[in-house]
């Protein structure tokens, strides 16, 4: 008579449940703490990437959740990895991604006496995740279950699950249904009809409305309805970076990208002329200036936007298409904004971008526009931080959602290539486009030999102008001058190459075109070197800013 099957262990409910819950892709660095549950996920299915470094493991599970909706998947070993890996998480907790970070740890046997690479890394991802727990071999299924509902849980968020070697090998105890517990967060009813009147009014008495739609909005639910609702208004309409694509930036009612990118200070001034801020599904956590809190605000939001000392004028919490749908057939305006007026904002975004004199090398803004009119409409632009980020946030035309992804709430250099490589994985039929400074290129680069062994094959173009640009226009703001910015010349060209990479170096228009043109081509990872001149970031970054 056969014996009964050995019971799974901790390591292989874990890998089970995430399978079957959805996980495809797993990111990370492995170390020997974390093994038998990198064993137990290879044989359930689950495709591992290594990276080369563990906050590219982390940026990439953060852009894999917000694209497919469910938590993105981490992994590391316990002290330097696991540290090394908050940099993506905390981003998730500001960009309100859905991931999963799981970290090895000591076995339980050893905790109270061992020192070698000893840290609580519960405390240490507390203060950025919705959850952190440490498995210990009972219910790990229903446990599991219950944090990717908790990640998925609006707002979504990062979630800490700690593995210690000696639980991940023991033989699983289960004595709760993990069936019983929903991947699924709780629904959200509806906000009240009052809460929708009193917002409805506030807009029905405003003369010079403005529309910011913003972060909260689910790019594969609201599209259509925030469409609707921005025509019925009539009202000029803004993005902050995150919402990019959620109105057509070719639609006649779009203005513009507000939350600190290049000629912010102009989207300002106009919007401290406006009587009332509606915000659709905007989230403060993207705003790095005052005016939703000087502003009269309203808002129409999944979540309440109520933080600390900041309210909203009027809020209606619940869920946004029940929102946006009982505001639709409403009748509002016509409103005072005259057409002279909003063509006056669009000609001064527009020589607020511009630079003030002939570049040496090429210019950023043409380089960004140049870019988008050789990809296809539907190419997914990832962009990291500093200048290179103001720029092709407002520059960079979007047509839809998720076709545009930057590290906003937290900013992080070195985003955008892992975010790139995420897209490539996710969206296997759309062009990508990674646009980075040679600040955060030389921070990733190393990345690319992952993409050449991955075969992440997409297009990297480098804004190199040996400096950490932003940082020196705003010296240059205050008087002071250029220190501890500049860096030596590098050629990346010659360094992505080493690695793998198709690459070349470019400082003319034409040479430009032509390599754009050979690297949507070539059959490998591509890298883009454009000389730039940034000269041009001092003027898009405006007069000095109240935080400075």
């Amino acid at each position: 008579m056969a014996s009964d099957p050995s019971p799974p262990t901790c390591a292989e409910v874990l890998a089970r449940t995430l399978r079957d819950a959805g996980a495809v892709h797993m990111f990370g660095l492995p170390g020997g703490e974390v093994l038998d549950f990198l064993e137990a996920a290879r044989r359930v299915g689950i495709r591992f990437l290594l990276t080369r470094h563990e906050p590219a493991a982390s940026f990439m599970a953060d852009v894999a959740g917000q694209i497919q909706g469910f938590p993105g998947v981490c992994l590391s070993t316990l002290g330097p990895g696991a540290v090394n890996m908050t940099l993506g998480v905390a981003n998730a907790w500001l960009e309100r991604s859905p991931l999963l970070a799981i970290t090895g740890s000591h076995p339980r046997a050893a905790a109270p006496f061992v020192t070698h690479q000893k840290l609580d890394l519960g405390a240490v991802y507390r203060p950025f995740t919705k959850l952190t727990l440490a498995l210990d071999g009972e219910n790990t299924a229903a446990k599991v279950r219950r944090a990717i509902q908790v990640s998925r849980t609006p707002r979504p968020g990062p979630v800490h699950i700690a593995l210690p070697s000696d639980v991940a090998r023991e033989p699983e105890r289960e004595t709760e249904d993990p069936a019983l517990v929903s991947l699924d967060p709780p629904r959200i009813g509806p906000a009240s009809a009052v809460a929708i009147d009193g917002v409805a009014d506030e807009i029905s008495r405003a003369r010079r409305p403005a529309v910011i739609l913003g972060l909260d909005l689910d790019p594969r639910r609201h599209p259509a309805l925030v469409r609707e609702l921005v025509e019925a208004l009539g009202a000029p309409a803004f993005v902050t970076p995150k919402a990019k694509g959620i109105l057509p930036e070719d639609h006649p009612l779009f203005f513009g990208v507000c939350a600190g990118v290049a000629g912010d200070s102009v989207l300002v001034d106009f919007l401290e002329r406006a009587d009332l801020l509606v915000g659709v599904g905007f989230e403060p956590v993207e705003s790095d200036k005052l005016w939703h809190q000087t502003g009269k605000l309203v808002s129409l939001g999944p979540v309440t936007i109520a933080a600390g000392d900041y309210r909203p004028h009027a809020e209606a919490v619940g869920d946004l298409a029940h929102t946006l749908a009982a505001l639709r057939g409403r009748r509002f305006g016509p409103f005072a904004w005259g057409g002279d007026e909003l063509a006056r904002l669009r000609s001064d975004l527009e020589a607020a971008l511009r630079p003030v004199r002939p570049p040496r090398g090429l210019s950023p803004l043409w380089l960004t526009r140049r870019l988008r009119a050789l990809f296809p409409r539907d190419t997914v632009l990832v962009t990291d931080v500093g200048s290179v980020k103001a720029v092709t946030t407002q520059a960079w035309t979007s047509y839809e959602p998720l076709g545009f992804l930057e590290s906003n709430g937290l900013s992080s250099m070195s985003y955008a290539l892992p975010g790139a490589m995420a897209a490539r994985l996710l969206f296997p039929g759309r062009p990508v486009l990674c646009t980075i400074g040679d600040g955060g290129f030389a921070m990733t680069m190393t990345e690319l030999e992952t993409c050449v062994r991955e075969r992440l094959h997409f297009v990297t173009v480098v804004y190199d102008d040996r400096s950490l640009s932003q940082i020196a226009a705003a010296q240059e703001r205050r008087g002071h001058p250029g220190y501890g910015v500049a860096f030596a010349p590098v050629d990346w060209a010659a360094a992505a190459a080493a690695l793998g990479a198709w690459a070349r170096r470019v400082e003319t228009e034409d040479e430009l075109d032509a390599a754009v043109r050979a690297a949507r081509e070539v059959d490998a990872p591509a890298v883009i070197v454009a000389r730039v001149d940034p000269a041009e970031y001092a003027v898009q970054q405006g007069p000095l800013a109240p935080r400075e």
